[in-house]
């Protein structure tokens, strides 16, 4: 395995799904804005209010809960929610963007950013780890954890001198 090639594909998949990442994670957040706003519409509000299926739903969410939740607070939480979805998607596509150009940097040659991409390599795995506790895909994690420690092994043989272009 050359660890140069193999951190220059992690590194530009790294972009591609941090850019695409960011994207969505924008639109989230603008959505989400969105439906957080209509809950102030008192007209629109009362109109779905009285629509007997989202009352029957309302109806069994308030007896799940044990809350007294009306359609406006419940389109305003879900639409904070969704913006909170999306903040942290941006700063994940961010991680995923950095990720992506000090690995190329460090497939250049760029010790210094190999280091970089070593640390940034060494939260990926981290973050990873602790998806163990968010997920329910066992197979997910493995696949992520795997993905993390190769790209962290590349950098640290780049960073280390180790690796040659071939």
């Amino acid at each position: 395995m050359n660890p140069i090639k193999t951190i220059k594909v992690l590194s530009i998949l790294a972009l591609v799904f941090g850019i695409l990442g960011l994207v969505f994670s924008i639109f989230a957040v603008i959505g989400g804005g969105a439906i957080a706003s209509v809950s102030q519409n008192e007209e629109l509000m009362s109109q779905v209010a009285n629509d007997a299926e989202v009352a029957n739903s309302l109806q069994e969410f308030n007896n799940a809960v044990g809350t007294d939740m009306s359609a406006s607070e419940a389109t305003a939480g879900a639409g904070g929610i969704v913006v909170l979805v999306g903040i942290v998607g941006i700063i994940s596509a961010i991680f995923s963007i950095l990720e992506g150009v000090f690995g190329l940097k460090a497939a250049k040659g760029d010790t210094n950013a190999a280091g970089k991409a070593f640390v940034i390599g060494i939260i990926e795995i981290v973050v990873s780890v602790l998806g163990l506790f968010a997920r329910s895909n066992i197979i997910s994690v493995i696949i992520g954890v795997a993905i993390a420690a190769l790209y962290t092994y590349c950098a640290k043989q780049i960073k280390d001198g180790a690796a040659t272009a071939e």
